[in-house]
């Protein structure tokens, strides 16, 4: 029998190992799936209690659903009254912090390789790991969502099918990507940056994002701690997804067309042309617009005199909480939006709040691609609010 002491070094083995086999890769992608699964229902069990009902959680999400949220649930013809909004935000919240540090965990096992820190080998068997984990916890997120989909009774509403596919596609393009990389490439130390590049990207826009919540912008000192974060966050943005993400997959295409390696570069080029894409069009050009118009109207409202009357500092602070929300919404969501608004609603659906039974969901897909690219769906009406 197989003791957990030679499981464990079998994976070491593995990871360091110059000339891994598809199968040798593909068992530490199963073992990242298990150590997220449980490292993220740790989290949520552990924090929940500590964070219910807390009056700074409660204040954000209680402007978040009067900013933007409603609007959206409307017109995604989905029926949720504000309590049951925050109760289902406030039980999500410790999830998308888990999913903030799993992508900047990721990214930090790219460091030693990036900065040339250490052995060579060693570093980028580190770097490796970065990839396999995003890999392993795209892999338990699917899993997730076709359990849910066969075995709840609701399970399509949950996940409908073109959300499904969406995710379905985005995951399986990290691990038919990652795989073959590691295989063949995987000293190479651009693929390291691409890897730090993207994770560390998306967990700092998570995370800033979260902070920005709870800001009061009324305050100068909140105030100026907005624009920074969301000036960081735009500017990382650019630089990852934009201007050294073109310099890193250029210097691949130069590095696969010298190898002769004609299927990395026509799928790299393929790939890379789409995501610069999307990338431009829907992250980094609308971000930039709403970052530049939120300067203005923080400037109009910071421009305010003294004896400004109290009609005239009411409607900046409106101007200025209106600018807030368009900078905050979810571009992710307004692209799912235009598919959902075209598909024919036969009825108005119903959020059920769900109460007792470990496990049971409520029809909040749109909720999640509102707040993060992975879903989660235990909801509670908590009888304290």
């Amino acid at each position: 029998m197989i003791s957990p002491q030679d499981i464990k070094q079998h994976l070491i083995t593995i990871i360091f190992s110059d000339e891994p086999t598809v199968r040798d890769l593909f068992s530490l992608v199963v073992a990242f799936a298990i150590i997220w699964f449980i490292v993220f229902s740790a989290v949520k069990t552990i924090v929940r209690p500590l964070i219910h009902n807390k009056k700074w959680l409660l204040d954000a999400m209680s402007k978040e659903y009067e900013r933007h949220a409603k609007k959206q649930l409307e017109e995604l013809n989905i029926d949720m009254t504000k309590d049951e909004y925050i109760a289902f935000s406030m039980r999500d919240w410790p999830r998308l912090q888990s999913i903030s540090s799993q992508h900047l965990i990721g990214s930090l096992f790219c460091i030693p390789s990036i900065l040339g820190i250490g052995d060579p080998s060693l570093a980028s068997s580190l770097a490796a790991c970065g990839i396999l984990s995003e890999i392993g916890w795209e892999l338990q997120d699917v899993i997730e969502m076709i359990l849910v989909r066969m075995f709840h009774k609701e399970g399509k509403k949950i996940f409908p099918d073109v959300v499904f596919i969406i995710f379905l596609v985005h995951h399986t393009l990290a691990s038919c990507l990652g795989i073959p990389v590691i295989l063949y490439y995987r000293h190479h130390k651009t693929i390291h940056w691409i890897c730090f590049d993207l994770q560390f990207a998306a967990g700092l826009a998570l995370s800033f994002g979260e902070i920005t919540k709870v800001l009061d912008i009324t305050n100068p000192r909140h105030l100026r701690l907005f624009k920074a974060l969301n000036f960081i966050a735009l500017v990382t943005m650019v630089w990852t997804r934009i201007i050294h993400w073109t310099y890193l997959t250029t210097t691949l295409f130069i590095t696969w067309y010298n190898d002769k390696a004609w299927a990395f570069l026509f799928f790299g080029i393929l790939i890379s042309i789409l995501f610069t894409g999307f990338s431009y069009v829907v992250c980094v050009k609308p971000f930039y617009k709403k970052f530049v118009k939120f300067l203005h109207v923080s400037a109009e409202y910071e421009a305010l005199p003294p004896d400004a009357s109290a009609d005239r500092r009411r409607s900046s602070v409106i101007q200025l909480d209106l600018a807030r929300a368009e900078l905050l919404e979810a571009e992710l969501l307004a692209d799912f939006q235009t598919v959902f608004q075209k598909r024919k609603v036969a009825r108005r659906q119903s959020v059920p709040i769900l109460r007792g039974g470990r496990g049971r969901r409520g029809s909040l897909f749109a909720l999640q691609l509102q707040q993060s690219k992975s879903f989660g769906y235990e909801v509670t009406k908590s009888k304290d609010l």
